[in-house]
């Protein structure tokens, strides 16, 4: 009787949400940036890499770059006093 082993490499993978990443800096990233984003995550998921380099956008919407009109406004209101 003989047998035959057949080896192939694996490499680990894992996802995270743009909530877990906020305070950590990530080697590398592949994102899908959707419209199911919130006010915000866009910049915090690309964000999360070194260089552009490092960061591989899967997919992309337009609709996933949402910024809060609070945050528009206090912006506009702070370029005028200063």
């Amino acid at each position: 009787m003989s047998a035959c082993r057949i080896q192939f490499p694996l490499q680990n993978a894992f996802a995270l949400t743009v909530h877990k990443t906020q305070a950590i800096t990530l080697p590398k990233a592949s994102l899908h940036l959707d419209d199911q984003m919130f006010a915000g995550q866009a910049y915090v998921a690309i964000s999360r890499c070194r260089s552009w380099d490092d960061v591989e956008i899967l997919s992309l919407t337009l609709d996933a770059f949402k910024v809060d009109e609070k945050v528009k406004k206090e912006y506009i209101r702070l370029e005028q006093i200063s």
